[in-house]
């Protein structure tokens, strides 16, 4: 996994740490696989599927399987390559608007923070009836 993903830490209320890809696996169901390749997608470079392969270490079996989870997703976007004849078509990886994509991250943990405190503001009321 890249470095920066592991430096990505945070102390929770009882101690423990947890890190970004754990905030991430729990709303998009990413592994720690799929955040490597969304955060390397990040820093602005397309990529083919064997070219994210080769630079991190991975089966292109397991590249494709990430790539097409954070397409779907809507936090990647792919382009096929414009080279003619025969064979499979090859296309290209890229996240078009790395902010927009960060937005999106920090408002959808802020709807389950948001979710979350609600169930816990009726848990409340409840149990001062």
């Amino acid at each position: 996994m890249a470095a920066e993903i592991e430096e990505l830490r945070l102390r929770l209320p009882t101690g423990r740490e947890a890190n970004i890809v754990e905030g991430l696996r729990f709303c998009y169901d990413l592994s720690e696989t799929d955040t490597a390749i969304l955060f390397e997608l990040l820093k602005g470079k397309e990529y083919t599927v064997d070219e994210l392969a080769e630079k991190l270490k991975l089966s292109k079996a397991t590249v494709n399987r990430s790539l097409t989870k954070l397409v779907e997703i809507g936090f990647v976007t792919r382009t096929r390559e414009k080279k003619g004849g025969a064979g499979r078509p090859k296309y290209k990886y890229y996240v078009s608007d790395p902010e927009k994509v960060i937005n999106k991250i920090i408002e959808d943990f802020e709807h389950c923070a948001k979710i979350y405190r609600e169930v816990l503001q009726n848990l409340l009321k409840q149990l001062k009836k």
